[in-house]
């Protein structure tokens, strides 16, 4: 049983008992009485995993994993995103995150490209793009699907970023950075259809370094 399940089944038991609200080490102990060959130690780091509005970098992506809602500082309950909010509040906008230095990479690229970067968001807010650049006299939203996550979340960034171009028409042309094996993969009808909303799909060249394939 992974600690992740181990978990979920701690916080059930405890509010199935009364306690709707609990501590990191309430659920650890109530965790490690179910299985007690887990360590406190790995149990601990696990929650912020878990938990749906954790800061934590390696918390998981998969909606099915996050269960738990952090209160205040130590405290917790199930995540219920009728009172919580849509899980997507705090996935897929948060899976808009790129790296600092492979950022710094794309900019280069663009600008080898012709483009002139004039805004970079590394953390863009709804609907924004991670850059926006200029070319001729059009402003371009360029939207960055990062390959160092994992292929699901590849997947789920793609669907979110095409919403967002989508649904922004303050710019003038939107570009889809992506991985090349994602990029391989979308049916040719679907990028003309895109393209036909002045949104181009562009593959993402990994060599010694990333290459745009425009």
């Amino acid at each position: 049983m992974p600690n992740w399940v181990l978990l979920r089944e701690a916080a059930h038991h405890l509010v199935k008992n009364g306690k709707t609200v609990f501590t990191r080490k309430e659920l650890t102990r109530v965790a490690r009485q179910i299985d007690n060959t887990r360590s406190e130690a790995s149990l601990d780091f696990e929650i912020d995993l878990v938990t749906v509005n954790s800061n934590s970098k390696d918390r998981y992506r998969d909606p099915d994993k996050l269960f738990l809602y952090r209160l205040d500082r130590g405290k917790y309950t199930l995540y219920n995103p009728e009172i919580h909010g849509s899980i997507d509040e705090y996935i897929y906008i948060k899976t808009l995150h790129v790296r600092k230095d492979f950022l710094t990479q794309i900019v280069s690229e663009l600008e080898n490209h012709g483009y002139k970067v004039v805004e970079i968001l590394q953390s863009p807010k709804p609907w924004n793009p991670n850059i926006i650049a200029l070319e001729n006299d059009s402003r371009i939203g360029v939207w960055i699907v990062d390959p160092s996550q994992d292929p699901n979340t590849q997947l789920r960034t793609l669907a979110y970023v095409i919403g967002s171009s989508l649904l922004n028409r303050d710019l003038d042309k939107h570009i889809i950075i992506l991985p090349q094996l994602i990029a391989n993969k979308i049916p040719n009808n679907v990028k003309e259809e895109l393209i036909k909303l002045n949104i181009k799909l562009v593959a993402l060249k990994e060599e010694k370094k990333y290459s745009i394939l425009f």
